[in-house]
């Protein structure tokens, strides 16, 4: 047999005999690094992400309160809060349309103007998402008693962001609108 045709051969019995394979299976395999330990990541539990933000005093005081009473009342504050935020906003262009006719500025007069008549716009469509929104998330529990709940709960939740939008899109410039 020629040489060339031996050493297949040869390699063969080398990689693939008792004695190589049980140097990676065998009892003592060559060492591996060790996996990284998993990493942990927390979700927060409901109550958590509604306390991060925005504070759930119904839920502080669970022992106390009547939940349907409670959610009922914090959706008219919260809903108090909105439209105070909104007139101030209007009541901020208002000034500065003012403004603008007393310096015959019928470019920021025009600009201004538009703004007012979009804020009401997005207002009114917010209106009508919210308590869409709102309504839907409470049709899952029809019928049930916490069904109310579940519908000021997130009446709530959604005009508290709409006070963070608002202040975010109009209090510019040093204008506050609290």
């Amino acid at each position: 047999m020629p040489t060339r045709h031996l050493i297949l051969p040869a390699l063969l019995l080398l990689c693939c005999s008792p004695l190589a394979l049980a140097q990676f299976t065998g009892p003592n395999p060559i060492p591996r690094p060790a996996p990284p330990p998993p990493r942990l990541v927390l979700i927060p539990s409901p109550a958590e992400t509604l306390a991060s933000p925005y504070a759930d005093p119904c839920l502080a005081n669970a022992a106390k309160v009547d939940f349907d009473t409670c959610y009922g009342d914090q959706f008219k504050l919260s809903d108090q809060d909105l439209n105070r935020i909104y007139r101030n906003a209007l009541l901020a262009f208002e000034v500065d349309i003012a403004d603008a006719q007393k310096r015959s500025d019928l470019g920021q007069l025009g600009y201004d103007s538009t703004a007012v008549a979009d804020l009401k716009a997005a207002q009114a469509a917010w209106v009508k998402y919210r308590d869409t929104q709102c309504e839907a998330a409470g049709q899952q529990f029809q019928g049930g008693s916490i069904q109310p709940i579940v519908v000021n709960k997130c009446m709530i939740l959604v005009t508290l962001h709409r006070i963070d939008e608002i202040r975010a899109a109009y209090q510019i410039g040093g204008r506050k609108l609290d």
